[in-house]
């Protein structure tokens, strides 16, 4: 099946915007976010 842009991006977004365990509850976007500054 073809899966388009959107769809991956709406999911990298979902998974991006998840708080994690092993980063203290902050989202992989925060952690590098946090990296850059």
């Amino acid at each position: 099946s073809k899966v388009s842009l959107k769809n991956i991006k709406q999911v990298q977004d979902m998974l991006n915007d998840r708080p994690r365990k092993t980063l203290g509850f902050l989202t992989p976007h925060e952690v590098f976010s946090k990296l850059l500054h």
